[in-house]
């Protein structure tokens, strides 16, 4: 436990969580909140607050771990210090950035949902199927899903067609490759939005590149 502790992995007992909760019902989703919270640290800079809401079955359980877990891959991202489940709220403290957590045992599409918002964005993830495979849901507000990766491209659009053939090619032109994508809209139907698995880091020519195409309105590599 104490080789656990000092690789920064979950140990229950450390953190005061009841062990057999985190074990059987919370562990799984362990991997998808800090998958979750390093994309969201790829996706907003500069937040003062991080508010981390989950729904359904997981809401009747200590989520404490979990949203632990979340700010070890936020800060894992944007910060090159050593990050674990022990240092991660003193990172927050120490950066001003409030961390609220909220839970409810209700969900309206899916059997769990991990939401996080902060600034201007906002990013939900689930895990679907038998074997629970790491869903991103939500960006922004658009409904997407795509798995989520360590490299990404998150393009808002006007809603044009044409826009996916032009963003693939510009993509394939650079050598990179697409693994995965979805296209969503947002609730009032205004903008679109691609969000891209890209199996490699995205150069910042190539973001460049895409932000001069009329009607894409920004470009996040994250």
């Amino acid at each position: 436990m104490v080789g656990l502790a000092l690789a920064g992995e979950f140990v229950p007992f450390a953190v005061n969580v009841n062990a057999a909760e985190a074990s059987e019902t919370v562990r799984p989703f362990l991997s998808l909140a800090e998958r979750l919270g390093a994309t969201f640290g790829g996706l907003a800079t500069g937040v003062e607050s991080l508010e981390v809401s989950y729904e359904g079955e997981i809401g009747g359980y200590d989520t404490r771990i979990l949203t632990l877990s979340l700010l070890k891959g936020f800060f894992g991202r944007i910060s090159d210090d050593p990050v674990s489940y022990v240092n991660a709220p003193k990172m927050a403290e120490e950066r001003g950035i409030t961390v609220t957590e909220t839970t409810t045992t209700t969900a309206h599409n899916f059997v769990n949902l991990i939401t996080i918002r902060g600034g201007a964005h906002s990013l939900a993830g689930t895990l679907m199927g038998l074997d629970g495979e790491a869903r991103l849901v939500m960006v922004d507000d658009h409904r997407v899903d795509v798995p989520p990766a360590n490299h990404m491209l998150v393009v808002r659009n006007d809603d044009r067609p044409g826009m996916i053939g032009l963003v693939g090619t510009i993509v394939g032109e650079a050598g990179l490759n697409i693994a995965d994508m979805d296209v969503g809209q947002a609730p009032n139907g205004a903008s679109a939005m691609m969000v891209l698995s890209i199996t490699d880091a995205v150069p910042a020519e190539v973001c460049e590149r895409l932000r001069a195409v009329e009607g894409i309105v920004s470009v996040d590599a994250i």
